[in-house]
């Protein structure tokens, strides 16, 4: 992607990068966000992670719907970190990414708090522009948060309501992941519930062979938010 083409932001006190709308050559838009931790504990399947990123942009670059997709991807631990803005597919090479330093404890309500604010950020943006908008937010982790300062699962809640209550989206989607996170399925769990998070997944173990099926899971649940757009609703949460 040009960085001339990029413009940043702020939301919730969290930077943003996104393409400035002038440059966008459809009329809508589905926000996408992959959130993707990496923590000391995901060491041992960071290469894994990698290449169930690697194969989400390589599926949705070959969808019907990549026209009208924007991407942003986001790595947390203690702290939270944009690996890229909201890009058009087209200008997004998935083999530029790369496996993530692992280490630190898990800031998952900041984290996803860091999604969920920049996605009604600039679909506000958007929306002012009269682009029609949509979104769908990915969080994928193998733990608990033991590590936010700023936000919890109730800020997250009124934050998810709130780009659909001033219509600056017709609908989002949050998805929260977890990984071999067997022993904090009650807590995961729990965060859906109080946070506003459409659906909890819980991929068990980190092979390669789930991470590919989760791959899949992840580009066919974009499609299918993506499809919606126009419908005044959200797609269907898909079964893993």
């Amino acid at each position: 992607m040009k960085l001339i083409d990029m413009q940043s932001g702020k939301a919730a006190g969290f930077t943003f990068s996104a393409t400035r709308p002038d440059k966008l050559g459809a009329t809508e838009y589905t926000l996408v966000s992959v959130v993707t931790d990496r923590t000391g504990s995901v060491g041992h399947f960071a290469k894994e992670l990698l290449a169930m990123k690697r194969a989400v942009v390589e599926a949705c670059q070959k969808s019907p719907r990549a026209a009208y997709l924007l991407l942003r991807q986001l790595e947390f631990n203690t702290r939270v970190t944009e690996i890229h803005g909201f890009a058009e597919l087209s200008s997004i090479d998935p083999a530029a990414y790369v496996v993530p330093t692992t280490s630190g404890m898990t800031a998952l309500y900041d984290a996803t708090m860091a999604a969920v604010s920049a996605t009604n950020a600039y679909a506000k943006k958007l929306a002012d522009a009269d682009f029609g908008v949509n979104a769908i937010v990915f969080v994928i982790t193998d733990g608990d948060d033991n590590a936010s300062t700023s936000y919890g699962p109730k800020d997250i809640a009124r934050e998810v309501l709130a780009g659909v209550s001033a219509e600056w989206l017709e609908s989002i989607r949050v998805v929260l992941i977890g990984i071999n996170a067997a022993q904090y399925r009650l807590q995961l769990q729990s965060f859906t519930a109080q946070a506003g998070v459409d659906q909890y997944v819980d991929v068990a173990d980190a092979t390669p062979g789930t991470l590919a099926r989760l791959a899949r899971f992840v580009s066919h649940s974009i499609s299918s938010q993506s499809q919606s757009l126009g419908t005044g609703g959200p797609s269907l949460a898909l079964v893993f």
